[in-house]
Formats: structure tokens, sequence, C-alpha cells
């Protein structure tokens, strides 16, 4: 895709061409050697100059010996002077250079210092113009050189703009070190990276400095994790070299290499700390739902305490004598037992919910265990802890049948002292006679009223 063409700087670089050898630039000055006889092409490019001279920051044109204006910049004319003082971030924006060497020696400090390049710049050597379509190679790595210089600024604990570019400072303990020692890299030759043969890329490690955290977990620990990897690796290689070159050429020269470094301690540092997390997700689980269970029996032992309460007070019982006693005795017991068997289905239906969400919680547990991790000392936990559960939701469910049953026991129990107590009473009313009852008449006769009671409460 052509890029688009700024109309000033296309001028300006077709006057340049246009004047041939009577033109020269030196330091960002486009100045005539001798006078030229302008042509139409000449006098067309000279004038749109002049028309916008207030975008340069000297604009000098004389047309026979006079200062130019609108009217004389015409073909034919003689162009006594010209003076153009180029701008290459105020005003045109844009700039000459003999080549691109010339390019990163004028300027490697603002470049090193956080600048971007010039809009355009046109190479007089190569006849190369900025908005072509084709590109340096040098300018593609000078773009990944500007992308790590800026990443490696913002992760370093000092940075400090220099004479000639910026010096970092990291302050880290190195695995080998006994106290934090800080590490300087001054950065001040740009010409010297860009003839770096293979600079790694820096894809993903840029988001280390962004602070959205769109999931950037740990955001300050993998920077930190970044300044050891770069620390130690840096130091060794230093340490090591034999060809004297420059910290910050080793640096870039070995980046993937600190890159690699940063994934290893990473990768151990996310999957200790995904173990231990999980880890400890599996027992707070494990631990919530064994109150939950625990508290399901606790509930209905606590409202148990009445049965003893009332087959106490089945001792009046036997002393009563009117159908008053009677009738507040009796209903104050199966009063109480309905209580207690609406109060344990309640129960019961509660541990089934403990049941089903457990389930769901663990078999989701596992699922993530399996996808995540490879200890497998976790995942055998996390086995037994889940067997437990079970094993004591299956204990809640046994006892709570018992307790059922113990619920509707001094219902049973004032009904049988009734019939005795009142046996005669009873069969006179009904107008039934029967002999001395044996042991398995009042056998029979229990029976039959928990199989009554059993399909009431059933």
């Amino acid at each position: 895709m052509t890029n688009k063409v700024d109309v000033l700087f296309d001028n300006t670089v077709k006057l340049f061409k246009l004047f041939g050898d009577k033109i020269s630039c030196e330091n960002g000055i486009l100045r005539l050697s001798e006078e030229v006889t302008l042509s139409t092409e000449q006098a067309t490019a000279l004038k749109y100059l002049f028309d916008n001279a207030s975008n340069f920051r000297k604009c000098e044109i004389t047309i026979d010996w006079e200062d130019a204006n609108s009217g004389n910049i015409i073909a034919n004319a003689e162009c006594t002077e010209l003076k153009v003082e180029l701008s290459i971030y105020d005003g045109n924006k844009f700039n000459f250079y003999k080549n691109e060497k010339d390019l990163f020696e004028k300027l490697s400090l603002f470049l090193i210092q956080g600048k971007k390049l010039p809009d355009n710049y046109y190479f007089i050597d190569d006849d190369f113009r900025s908005d072509s379509d084709l590109v340096h190679p040098s300018i593609l790595k000078l773009k990944l050189i500007s992308e790590w210089i800026d990443f490696l600024t913002k992760i370093s604990d000092i940075d400090k703009r220099t004479d000639d570019g910026v010096a970092l400072y990291y302050f880290i303990k190195g695995e080998d070190d006994k106290f934090a020692k800080p590490l300087e890299v001054r950065i001040s030759n740009l010409r010297e990276l860009i003839n770096i043969d293979d600079i790694s890329t820096i894809e993903d490690i840029s988001k280390l400095v962004s602070e959205d955290e769109n999931g950037n977990l740990h955001h300050r620990d993998r920077q930190s994790f970044f300044k050891l990897a770069l620390v130690d690796t840096l130091k060794k290689l230093i340490k090591n070299d034999t060809t004297n070159q420059s910290p910050s050429s080793i640096l870039f020269k070995n980046l993937g290499a600190i890159k690699n470094a940063y994934y290893e301690h990473y990768d151990i540092f996310i999957h200790n700390f995904a173990i231990g997390e999980f880890q400890q997700q599996v027992e707070e689980k494990g631990f919530d739902y064994s109150e939950k269970i625990s508290s399901v029996l606790n509930d209905i032992q606590i409202r148990l305490y009445a049965i003893p309460i009332v087959l106490v007070s089945l001792g009046a019982l036997a002393k009563v004598d009117n159908v008053y006693s009677y009738f507040f005795i009796v209903s104050g017991v199966i009063i109480t037992a309905l209580f207690n068997h609406w109060m344990i289905n309640d129960q019961i239906l509660r541990l089934e919910q403990i049941k089903k969400s457990s389930e769901f919680t663990f078999d989701k547990l596992k699922n993530q265990g399996h996808e995540k991790l490879e200890s497998c000392d976790t995942l055998e936990n996390l086995d037994e802890i889940v067997d437990n559960i079970k094993k004591r939701i299956a204990d809640r469910n046994t006892k709570i049948k018992y307790y059922t049953v113990f619920c509707w026991l001094p219902t049973v129990i004032t009904i049988f002292v009734f019939i005795i107590k009142e046996k005669s009473s009873i069969l006179n009313f009904f107008n039934i006679e029967i002999g001395h009852p044996k042991l398995d008449d009042l056998v029979c006769i229990m029976s039959g009223v928990l199989k009554i009671i059993n399909s009431f409460i059933g």
C-alpha cells in the first residue's frame, strides 16, 4: 500500500533533485551553491516552498538579488539565493540525510531517549524517500530496538538520561549474589545495535509493563522475574566476554537467552503457585463441606434432647386419672414427635443439597486439576477428601434414619402405656371382651402401631 504523500515534503525533494549538483544539504540546511535560471518545474516547486515558508525554521529566497515574492518566482527568473532550514520535529517534520548511517548518527541520542523518526526523510545517496513502498531493513530493525529500549526503561528501577543516550539501573538480588547489587546498562550507540544481525522479537514480553491486567496475573512478580533473568544472564555474559563489546551490545545480542531464562523462572513460579492455590482451594472446600455436614447432625442432636425429657414426663401418665390430664400428656408427646419429624425431614433435604453441591464442586475441581496440574499428589489428596465427604454423608444418612425412629419412640411408648393402664376402659368403651393378654398379643399390638406410624411418617 502506498504511503500518504506529504505535499510539502514531496515538493522539497523534487526541488532538491531538480537543482542537482547546484544545491547541497548540510546539517538540515538546503543551500544553493550558485545562481540558477529557473525552469518551469523548478519555479513551480520553489513557489510552493515560498508559499509555505512558515513551515520551515527559516526560508530565504532571492530572485535577481531581491527578496522573492509570489509574482517574481517564475520560469527563466534568476534564483540568486536559496537557504531553507528544515525542522525534523516541528514545522515541516522531515529532513534530508546522506544515507541511513547518517540518519542514525544524527538522531541516535533522540531515538534512544524515546523520540520517533521524522514523519518523512530522504536519503540523498540512495535517492530513497520514506513515503515510498520500499522499506530499509535497518528501519524495521530500528522499530524493534526502540520497542526494547522503551520496555527496558519502563521496568528499570532507575533510568537516567545521559549526554549520549540513557543509563538504566536494575536493583535485584541475583541467584549467585549475597546482596542485591545494582546492574548498570548504558545505551548510547544506536548504530552498534542496528548492526546486530539477529535481535529477538519482543512478543508478549511488552505486556509486562501493562497494568490493565486483562488477566495479566502477578503483574509485579512477572516484572521481577524478567529483571532477575536479565541481571543473572547479562552478568554471566559480560563476565565471560572476551571481545570487549559494550554491555548494551551484549544485551541486545542475547535477548533471546534472557527471554528463555524468564520463561523458565516464571513457568516454575506459576506451576508452584497453581499447585499451592489449587491445594488451598481443595482444603478449603473440604473443610467447608465437613462443617456443613457436621452442622446437620448437630442441629438434629440439639433438638432430640426433647426425647428424654418427654420420656421422663411419661412417668406422670401412670398417676393421672382424668381425661384432661391424658389429653395434655398425649398431645404434648405427639406434637413433640411431629416437630422433631419435620425438623429431621428438613435436615434430610439439607444433607441432600450438600451432597449434590459437593459432587458438583469436587467434579469441577477434578477437571481443573487434570487440565492444569501435573502433580499426582495433589489430585490424590483431592480424591481422599472426596471419599471422606462421601463417607461422612453416608454416616449422617444412617444416623438420621435412627433419629427418625427415636423421635416417634415416646409416642409409641405413650400409646403402649395408655393401652396397658386403661385396658379395661377401652374394652368396655368398644364393648370388647378378651382374656388376659399374652406377650404375643402385645407384640402384635406394638407392630400394628409401628406400621401405622411408619405409614404416617413415610
